[in-house]
């Protein structure tokens, strides 16, 4: 992660989802956002919701405006700026990981998620998190004046810590 550059995928090539790869001193973060394709139906691109998302937390990185050990309050804070002007209108399911001081700490939204390996052995990974099936939990900007969409709240995240090697 240290020579990885910071990135937002282009729709083009990843469709609905967005990622980015970042760092702030010594400490490297990670972030993917699933965009719910569902938004189609709808006549909205699911994409410019995911890639906004990882963009704001993206800044904040960069800038060391987050607390390493809650990687929750990152994704809370690039969901209350990506509901700024201009306000993209989709949701997406959230996975933060972020590398401090030999720690690996997480907060995962929904059905994406993560896994730690280690010779051969998976130490730990992220729970699932959905409603009821084809309904994970995730982050929506609904249309203005619209009820009904499924919308949940960065502090759901199942969040974990582990030390890493």
């Amino acid at each position: 992660m240290q020579k990885g550059p910071s990135t937002v995928l282009d729709s083009g090539v990843y469709g609905d989802d967005a990622c980015f790869i970042s760092r702030f001193k010594n400490t490297f973060v990670v972030g993917v956002a699933d965009g719910v394709g569902g938004w189609r139906k709808y006549g909205i691109d699911p994409s410019q919701f995911s890639r906004k998302l990882m963009r704001e937390c993206e800044k904040r990185v960069s800038s060391g405006d987050f607390d390493p050990k809650r990687p929750e309050t990152l994704l809370e804070k690039a969901f209350k700026a990506t509901a700024e002007s201009p306000r993209p209108v989709g949701s997406s399911t959230a996975c933060v990981l972020v590398v401090h001081q030999e720690m690996l700490y997480s907060a995962n939204l929904g059905d994406s998620g993560f896994m730690v390996v280690r010779d051969g052995r998976v130490l730990t990974k992220s729970e699932e998190q959905v409603h009821y099936f084809n309904a994970p939990f995730q982050l929506t900007l609904p249309p203005e004046g619209y009820r009904g969409f499924i919308g949940d709240t960065p502090d759901l995240a199942d969040k974990s810590e582990i030390r890493v090697q």
